[in-house]
């Protein structure tokens, strides 16, 4: 008898766990490992660009230590270049990076897994309804970092860059399923939308936020749409079903 009830548990703890194990095989996300040279990019793009973000009004986030405060002032002088980077690789490998620093943002990801491939299957099923073409990955690989701006994408690859801190918080949002999706809306409207409208950065950024807004706000409801782009466009973009005819909206509205 005993050992018929020991088979039987191990025949359930086997069906329990059959279901999990396909869903993280079936995942659409997948977290790469973070490296020096990984983070080493994210310093050194941030600090190439940190006039436009400073103009943009975007908070900043890198390591507090004299060598960066002089490659900033560098870069605003028009004088910072791929030289810079050995500097900053060089101050990661002996004094900052430690891979321990991401452990709690990767869990965090971890247990919203399951609702990001979810609303990813939401778009999936729906996009064929569109008059424009949502580009999708197979897989969406995220790169975890705690320098930058937030969060950005690489429409061609199908990599998302994202904002963290040691504690495992995220820019704007305690879950960081928000700027997920919002990065990977960023990526499906790169180019039949953002580069066919030759968009600015404001109305792309307004554009993305009321997709994943009226896409996703039972599913997201702590998801805000910021304070960027024409406000004029919210009327045209006022419920779900109008995102079947986005270009066209676009298209009127810019013209």
């Amino acid at each position: 008898m005993k050992q018929i009830v020991l088979t039987t548990s191990i025949l359930l703890f086997s069906l329990i766990r059959l279901p999990l194990y396909a869903q993280e095989v079936d995942s659409k996300i997948e977290i790469l490992p973070v490296t020096i040279q990984q983070e080493a990019t994210s310093i050194w793009r941030t600090i190439n660009d940190i006039t436009f973000f400073e103009k943009q009004g975007y908070t900043i986030h890198l390591p507090d230590d004299q060598q960066i405060d002089s490659l900033i002032m560098k870069s605003k002088k028009g004088t910072f270049g791929n030289e810079d980077f050995e500097i900053i690789y060089n101050l990661l490998e002996t004094n900052i990076f430690d891979k321990r620093h991401y452990i709690h943002a990767i869990k965090k990801i971890r247990e919203q897994e399951q609702l990001i491939n979810s609303l990813l299957h939401q778009i999936e099923s729906k996009k064929k309804n569109w008059d424009w073409k949502f580009n999708t990955f197979k897989t969406y690989k995220i790169i975890l970092t705690l320098y930058g701006t937030g969060g950005s994408y690489n429409a061609d690859e199908g990599t998302i860059t994202l904002l963290t801190t040691k504690k495992g918080d995220f820019m704007n949002y305690q879950n960081p399923a928000n700027t997920i999706i919002h990065e990977i809306t960023h990526i499906g409207m790169e180019y039949p939308i953002v580069q066919k409208h030759k968009l600015s950065h404001g109305n792309k950024e307004r554009i993305v936020d009321t997709f994943v807004y009226l896409m996703f706000k039972e599913d997201l409801p702590n998801y805000k749409i910021q304070q960027m782009g024409d406000q004029k466009m919210d009327s045209y973009l006022s419920e779900p079903k109008k995102i079947n005819s986005l270009d066209t909206i676009i298209s009127k509205f810019f013209k």
